[in-house]
C-alpha cells in the first residue's frame, strides 16, 4: 500500500514537470536571423527616430538662421479711402438766421515705403551663428552614431549569448530526458520490489534537479531573446 501511495504521489509530480516543460520545443526551433538584419532593425527603434526628428529640427533652425538677413529690411504701407465732410455756418447779423453749409468729397490716401536698418553686431556675427548651428547638427549626428554603435555592441553580446544558450538548451533537454527515462525504469523496479524507496528518492531528486536546470536555462534564454527583440525591433520568437 505504501508503495502504491508513493508511486501515485511521484506520478503527480511527474505530470507537473511535464506540463511545466511547455515552450521548450518552441525554443529549440528558434533560428536567429542574420545579425545585419538586427542592426537594420535597430535603426527603426523609437530612439533612432528621435534623433532623426532632432536632426530635422536642427536643419529648420539652420535655414531660419541663414534667412535672418531679411530682418535688416522693413517694408511698410498704408491705404485709406473714404468721404471727407466739412460743416460750417455763416452769421449775417442778428437780424438774419445762421446759414449752415456742408461740403464733402471722396478722397484716397496711400503710402508705401521701405527702410533699411542693419545692426552691425548681428551683421558681423551672422557667420558665427550659422557655423554654430551647423556644429549642433554635426553633434546631433555624432550623438546618434554613438548611440547606434552602443546598440550594435549590445546586440552582438546578446546575439552571442542567445546562440550559446540555445546550444546549452539542447544538452540540458537531453540530460533531462535521460534522467526522466531512468526515473521511469526506477518506478517499474520499485513497483516489483527490486528497488527500495531510498534509491527511488535519489533518482527522483536527480530528475527534479535536471528539471530545475532546464527551467533556469529556459528563463534566461527567454529573457535574453526579449532583450534582443527590443534592442533590434525584430520579432524572433512567436508567443
Amino acid at each position: 500500500m505504501k508503495r502504491v501511495l508513493l508511486l501515485f504521489i511521484l506520478m503527480i509530480i511527474q505530470v507537473g514537470l511535464l506540463r511545466a516543460q511547455a515552450g521548450t520545443e518552441d525554443l529549440l526551433k528558434i533560428k536567429l536571423p542574420p545579425i545585419d538584419s538586427l542592426f537594420n532593425g535597430a535603426m527603426k527603434t523609437s530612439m533612432f527616430q528621435f534623433y532623426d526628428y532632432k536632426m530635422q529640427q536642427e536643419q529648420y533652425i539652420l535655414k531660419t538662421e541663414k534667412r535672418r538677413w531679411l530682418e535688416f529690411f522693413s517694408v511698410f504701407g498704408s491705404y485709406q479711402y473714404g468721404a471727407v465732410g466739412v460743416n460750417s455756418f455763416t452769421n449775417y447779423g442778428s437780424e438774419f438766421p445762421l446759414v449752415y453749409q456742408t461740403s464733402g468729397e471722396v478722397q484716397l490716401w496711400y503710402n508705401v515705403g521701405a527702410m533699411l536698418r542693419i545692426p552691425l553686431d548681428r551683421l558681423f556675427d551672422r557667420g558665427n551663428r550659422v557655423k554654430s548651428q551647423k556644429a549642433k547638427m554635426n553633434a546631433t549626428l555624432k550623438e546618434r552614431d554613438l548611440w547606434y554603435d552602443e546598440q550594435k555592441i549590445k546586440i552582438i553580446d546578446l546575439y552571442v549569448k542567445v546562440e550559446e544558450m540555445l546550444n546549452n538548451l539542447d544538452y540540458v533537454v537531453e540530460h533531462f530526458a535521460l534522467i526522466d527515462e531512468q526515473y521511469e525504469i526506477a518506478q517499474k523496479d520499485y513497483a516489483i520490489g527490486s528497488m527500495n524507496g531510498q534509491t527511488l528518492g535519489v533518482i527522483k531528486g536527480a530528475q527534479v534537479q535536471a528539471y530545475m536546470q532546464l527551467e533556469r536555462v529556459k528563463a534566461e534564454l527567454n529573457a535574453a531573446i526579449l532583450k534582443l527583440e527590443i534592442l533590434s525591433n525584430t520579432k524572433i520568437i512567436n508567443r
